[in-house]
Parts: C-alpha cells; sequence; structure tokens
C-alpha cells in the first residue's frame, strides 16, 4: 500500500473581544482550494489557530 504525504498550511484566528471571527466563512474558504481542517489549536480554551491539510 503507498504511503500517503500531505501538505499542511496553518491559519491564526483572532479574537474580537469576546467574540471570534467567521471561523466557517474561513473553512470553507480554505475547502474550495482543497485543504481539509486537521486539527484547531487552543490556548487557554480559545481556538488561535486551525491545522488545514492536503494530499500532494
Amino acid at each position: 500500500m503507498a504511503e500517503q504525504r500531505y501538505v499542511y498550511t496553518t491559519h491564526a484566528t483572532e479574537a474580537r473581544g469576546r467574540k471570534m471571527g467567521n471561523i466557517e466563512s474561513v473553512i470553507n474558504e480554505y475547502a474550495s482550494e482543497g485543504w481539509r481542517l486537521s486539527e484547531t489549536l487552543e490556548r487557554d480554551g480559545t481556538t488561535i489557530g486551525m491545522v488545514f491539510e492536503r494530499e500532494v
């Protein structure tokens, strides 16, 4: 079986006061370019970034 290979990119999120930016639109934008949300990065219970992957 061939090994799958991926490339990764990250997107930092910005909290404005107690509101987050529109995460859904960011995910949809990356998805339209072939990226898949792989993981979220959190600090103190707040999402501070997202990791996206796609096959090479």
